[in-house]
Formats: C-alpha cells, sequence, structure tokens
C-alpha cells in the first residue's frame, strides 16, 4: 500500500470504529472518494476490528500478525528462539534464550515484514531503538542488544521480564490505595528519567507498564512511537500521523500540536483516575468527541467512583487532567509524589464511605477532647511509657475461577472471602501485600488428607524472593493455584506479619522448602501449631472486610500481626 494511502487509512477507520454498523457503510464511501482499493482495506479493518473488541483502548496502528515465524531458529549464532509472545504495531516478538549470556531469558523485537515495507512505521522502529539506548533507569527497560537480519530487517533484544501488566492489576473498583501509591511513585521517577534524556514516551497506558512477579518493582515498556525532543517543546515532524491509544491520549495528541513532557503527564493523569477508580475519566464516540470531553474536563470526579478518596487526591488527579498544559504538573515525579502522599494517607480510611455530618459544638467539643488526649499523652511519654506504637496492618483477597467438571467457567472475581461460600473444584489464589517492609509467613490449614500432610507454607516459597521470609513494602505475595478439596467446611489460612524474622517459623521454613508442595509435619507441624495457639491472643489482628474493592485489612499496633481467614466451601 501507497504511504498516503496508509496515513489516510488510519484517519479514516479511527473515525469509521467508534460508529454504529449503519453509519459506517455511507462514512467510509464518502470518505474514501471513490478509492476502492482504500475501502476495502478500511472494511477489512473494521471487519477484523470487531473481533478484537474495544477500538478505543487499543493502539490506532495495528499491523496484522505476519505468517512467518521465528520459532525454533537461532539468531545471529547468539539466541535460541522458544516460542512467540506476539506482536506490537510494528513487530514480532519473541522470548528466547542468549547462549552468550548462560542462556538467560531475553525478549527480542523483530520489525515486522509490513512494517518493513513502510517507510514512517520502519522509522518508529528504528527510534524506540535509538530512544532505549539512552535511557539508564532500573524503572525503564533497555535494550542489550541489537543487529540486523539477512533480509535487512532490524531487531533489538531486551530482559526478560516476569510479570503482569497493570492492565491486569486494576479491579472494577479500582486498586489499593496503597498500592497505586507505590506503583505511581514508580512510574513517576521513570518518566522523569524518561524527560530528562528529551524523549517523551507518547503511548502511556496500562499494557505497557509491567510489574515484576514477587517485587511490585514496575518497568516501563515499548518506547515505539517515543519521540525526542530538541527543547521543553518541540513539533511534531511534519509526516507524522496520529498514532498512540485514542483513551490515554493528550488533548494536544489528539489535536496533532506540538507535545511535551506535560502531554505525558496527562496520561498518567488518566492512568491514575483509572487506577483508583477501576474506570476511565472519559467515555467518547469519536476522537473529535474525545477533544470535546477534555476540555470539559471529568463530569464524574474520582471521589464521586471512591468516596473514601481524600479532597486532595481528587484535586491532584483532576489538576493532572488539565486540558490546558501549562496547568498541568511541571513534572511527571512531582504529580506522582503528590498524589502518592495523599493516597497513603487515605489508605487507613478505606470503607468509610459515608461523610458524616457533625454540629459545631460537636467539633468544638472534639477539639478539647482531642486537646485532653494530646495532653495525656505528653504526660504519659514524659512519665515513662513513651510514644504510642504506629499502626501495622497488611491487606489480603483471593483471586478465584469458578470450575465446573474440571473446566473454567466464568470470569476471574476478587473476594475477600467474607461473605462468598466456593464450590469444591473452585480455584483460587491468596495475596497478601504491607505497606511495611517485614517478614511474612502465610500457612493453608485444609481438609485432613491420608495421602500427604494437609498443613502446608505457602510463603516463604521457593517461587518468590529465593525462599526468603523478607517482604518488601508494598509488594505482593501470590500463593499459586490451590483447589478447594474434600468435604465441606473450611479452608483456613493462616497469616503471619512480623517487623522481624520469627525464629520459630523461620526453622520449619527448612523443612517445608524440602516439601514438594510446602508441606510440614512431625515436630514442625506441632512447633507452628503450637506457636498460633499461644500467640495469637497476644498478636492477634483486627481484620476489616471491605465490600467496595473485595479486600481484608488486618490491623493491629504490635510489631507482630497474626490473622486467621476461613474461607468456606461446600
Amino acid at each position: 500500500m501507497k504511504s498516503s494511502n496508509w496515513e489516510r487509512m488510519q484517519e479514516i477507520y479511527a473515525e469509521a470504529v467508534v460508529l454504529s454498523n449503519s453509519e459506517r457503510s455511507s462514512y467510509v464511501a464518502n470518505a474514501c472518494a471513490g478509492n476502492l482499493e482504500l475501502r476495502r482495506e478500511i472494511e477489512e479493518l473494521l471487519k477484523a476490528g470487531d473481533s478484537l473488541g474495544d477500538f478505543l483502548s487499543s493502539p490506532i496502528i495495528r499491523l496484522t500478525q505476519s505468517s512467518e515465524s521465528f520459532e525454533g531458529t537461532t539468531i545471529d549464532g547468539r539466541y535460541v528462539v522458544e516460542r512467540s509472545l506476539g506482536h506490537t504495531s510494528m513487530s514480532q516478538v519473541y522470548l528466547a534464550r542468549a547462549e552468550n549470556l548462560q542462556q538467560k531469558e531475553v525478549v527480542i523485537k523483530i520489525l515486522s515484514e509490513a512494517a518493513f515495507e513502510d517507510a514512517n512505521a520502519k522509522q518508529r522502529f528504528e527510534r524506540e531503538l535509538k530512544t532505549l539506548l539512552q535511557l539508564d533507569h532500573p524503572n525503564v527497560v533497555k535494550v542489550q542488544d541489537s543487529g540486523t537480519l539477512p533480509d535487512g530487517r532490524s531487531y533489538l533484544v531486551m530482559p526478560y521480564i516476569d510479570g503482569e501488566t497493570l492492565r491486569s492489576q486494576i479491579s472494577n473498583e479500582g486498586m489499593d490505595l496503597e498500592r497505586a501509591a507505590s506503583i505511581l511513585k514508580q512510574i513517576g521517577a521513570a518518566l522523569d528519567h524518561v524527560h530528562e534524556n528529551d524523549i517523551l514516551h507518547r503511548d502511556l497506558k496500562p499494557e505497557n507498564i509491567m510489574l515484576k512477579r514477587g517485587t511490585e518493582s514496575v518497568v516501563l515498556i515499548d518506547f515505539g512511537i517515543a519521540q525526542a525532543r530538541d527543547s521543553v517543546v518541540a513539533p511534531n515532524p511534519a509526516n507524522d500521523t496520529l498514532i498512540g491509544t485514542l483513551l490515554y491520549m493528550s488533548p494536544e495528541q489528539l489535536s496533532r500540536r506540538p507535545m511535551m513532557a506535560a502531554s505525558d503527564i496527562y496520561s498518567t493523569g488518566v492512568l491514575a483516575y483509572e487506577m483508583v477508580t477501576g474506570r476511565r475519566p472519559f467515555n467518547p464516540g469519536s476522537p473529535a468527541h474525545l477533544v470535546a470531553l477534555q476540555r470539559e474536563g471529568p463530569s464524574v470526579r474520582p471521589r464521586q467512583l471512591r468516596e473514601s478518596l481524600s479532597l486532595k487526591a481528587d484535586r491532584t488527579i483532576i489538576r493532572a487532567l488539565s486540558f490546558e498544559p501549562k496547568a498541568r504538573y511541571k513534572t511527571a515525579g512531582e504529580f506522582a509524589d503528590r498524589l502518592a502522599e495523599a493516597l497513603l494517607a487515605e489508605s487507613l480510611l478505606e470503607g468509610h464511605t459515608t461523610p458524616l455530618k457533625v454540629s459545631k459544638w460537636v467539633k468544638v467539643g472534639g477539639a478539647l477532647m482531642l486537646l485532653a488526649l494530646l495532653a495525656f499523652g505528653v504526660g504519659m511519654y514524659f512519665i515513662g511509657d513513651g510514644p504510642p506504637l504506629p499502626n501495622r496492618s497488611f491487606t489480603y483477597f483471593l483471586t478465584v475461577q469458578r470450575m465446573f467438571d474440571g473446566k473454567e467457567y466464568g470470569e476471574l472475581f476478587q473476594s475477600n472471602g467474607e461473605d462468598d461460600t466456593f464450590e469444591k473444584g473452585d480455584q483460587f489464589r491468596l495475596s497478601v501485600t504491607s505497606p511495611i517492609s517485614g517478614y511474612l509467613y502465610i500457612f493453608n490449614e485444609g481438609p485432613a488428607d491420608t495421602s500427604d500432610t494437609s498443613f502446608v507454607m505457602l510463603y516463604p516459597s521457593k517461587a518468590i524472593n529465593g525462599g526468603s521470609s523478607a517482604a518488601g513494602s508494598n509488594q505482593p505475595i501470590e500463593s499459586g493455584w490451590i483447589t478447594f478439596r474434600g468435604p465441606a467446611g473450611d479452608e483456613n489460612f493462616w497469616i503471619v506479619w512480623s517487623l522481624r524474622p520469627v525464629g520459630e517459623l523461620e526453622a520449619a521454613k527448612a523443612e517445608a522448602l524440602k516439601h514438594a508442595r510446602g508441606g510440614l509435619t512431625g515436630e514442625s507441624l506441632v512447633a507452628v501449631k503450637e506457636f498460633l495457639r499461644t500467640k495469637q491472643a497476644e498478636f492477634k489482628a483486627t481484620v476489616f472486610h471491605y465490600k467496595g474493592n473485595q479486600t481484608a485489612v488486618a490491623r493491629g499496633k504490635t510489631d507482630m500481626l497474626i490473622a486467621l481467614a476461613q474461607i468456606k466451601h461446600r
């Protein structure tokens, strides 16, 4: 296809895809103005797009997947290609093992055949390579190697990131606020580094943010349409078409106006809105409609969707979504840090969604009471009891997959385990995270099993942190899939969080790590059960179950917290 046709096709497709089926045909016919080849190409893309789902949340440019495959081949005598990881708008992506790096897993992006024939796409691929070579930051993906295939196509090699995209972590009710704060701070730091190197990402979205498994460490990926800039404001190249993902674009990107760091900050604002509410700020019918909505600002503020959100957090997000770039924050780091501060301040109030109406006399009385309590606290401090201990907490929830006759049915859903009763055969994963670094121990006490132990240590495990019980701040600890089995009853989960390693549990860990499933038997099992029985009363956490985001939060003021989660099945 000619380059002019290709660019025009993108524009027509972007407008047509959001129209109803009855409107599309006449619009495409008029827009193509008798160009039958262009019309046929667009109609085929629209037909294919209908089978792919929501276009507005997908890249505008998506080249068709090539039928060729590099699986099983060796590239440049150094990289043994194992399997395909999919394809981007310009490239095929593979998992490979690097023979020159002790068989370490890497990702290879190869310019696709279709992109190789398109000058603009080829230029964007080369731009991504040059961009990544300039960057060196723990939260930004880095190029390890690059080269050219015998047919002239370029490829680049990056480290394989074992983890999941941010998209997979955003529920319909939004994310845990403490976790969102941690992720946003890392995104802000990554973008600051990118912008300091005079680069704009231009395609920020949950799919382009990876979370390393077991660490909660953020990695910003996919710089395929990134743009270098010589100054704070740089015009787009004259032949640059509308590229990116519509719902995350800034107003200036949509209108093809000069972009700047504030443009990426706007996209981060869209991300933040979605992370805390589970929804995007705008629901447009077309690109032109989206610009109009952006000019007016979100009609539904974040706090209307999540009432526990503070006014400060709400205003911070809305400012990042300002239509005029100058009204936004100066840097991504400033925005992320301010929002994280507001989210962390509010995270302990999750679940209290109904504001109280208080009279001025009650406020006065409350203020006097507060002064009295403060005076008492200061007095106790100097008497010798010292300051009160800070709050300790951890959050847990289940990710559940319903099963029927051994087959999955229905979508994955999240549960705090309080009101749900599960069927025998259903599968679930347990996730635990704490805002404070410490040590974590998780035990699963299932139905009696005559062939194997029914008491299993889920964490520590060799699969996470190499068997260490340490758990970093906001690091998600996730079990493998567990199946409800045996007679109806309760599945008991003991969760122990401690500021320091627990000797009795560390001793049991040595046996558990030798067992295929982390099982405990004999003296180790007796010691753990005795520890839980005797210490529960002293260190028992208060557990709050929140229906809004289906999480349970255990809180206390001791340096160790013990919670028992009982999950029902029939």
